[in-house]
């Protein structure tokens, strides 16, 4: 993924590739962070977790991209503020902390550094619009886009409990908003698996 000889080489050095799979919690809120992950395949969910456990969806981490969050608790030596969860089997590099002030020397990498920066705020933005302007049903319908797009695929293995805890809503009402998006056809639903029948 970097095209600079110097990175590559530091890369194949000192990145191990780890596997976790599917519902794995790869980070939870209060850790010290001690590798960043890279994507290399598969995606991982983040969520804003509070001091009563309460969860926010974040964002999806893709392949080729890292946890812009983790990148700042890295450099300041902070615990996590965030849970991480494998949203399917998953790939990815795991880097040392210490690589990150290194690698500073390296052009590309700087400029990764800034890309993920840059795009984490723009998704998170569109995230606090959503919270601010949107209907909830309109909220429930981006949660299930952005959960299906991530793993490339219109049938998603998910409770209605799973669905209120991460858009921190009663259970009753993530039933209720499910039910609406069936009636109006945007989706089936079965036992934990509702799958989407539109893609906007």
């Amino acid at each position: 993924m970097f095209s600079d000889k110097n990175l590559q080489d530091a890369f194949a050095l000192h990145a191990n590739v780890m596997n976790v799979k599917e519902g794995d919690v790869i980070m939870l809120p209060g850790q010290y962070i001690k590798i960043i992950p890279i994507v290399e395949k598969g995606c991982i969910r983040v969520l804003r977790q509070n001091k009563q456990g309460e969860e926010t969806f974040l964002y999806h981490i893709m392949p080729g991209e890292t946890c812009a969050l983790s990148l700042t608790c890295c450099s300041m030596q902070k615990p996590s503020e965030i849970k991480a969860i494998a949203e399917e089997d998953t790939t990815l590099w795991a880097i040392p902390i210490q690589q990150l002030e290194i690698w500073q020397q390296f052009k590309e990498w700087r400029e990764f550094v800034g890309l993920t920066y840059q795009t984490r705020f723009d998704r998170l933005l569109k995230t606090v619009d959503a919270i601010a302007f949107e209907k909830m049903d309109e909220q429930l319908w981006r949660y299930l886009l952005a959960r299906a797009n991530a793993k490339e695929s219109d049938t998603l293995n998910i409770s209605h409990e799973e669905i209120a805890n991460e858009l921190n809503m009663q259970r009753e009402a993530a039933t209720r908003l499910i039910k609406k998006l069936k009636d109006l056809g945007y989706l089936e639903t079965g036992r934990n698996e509702i799958r989407l029948l539109r893609k906007d």
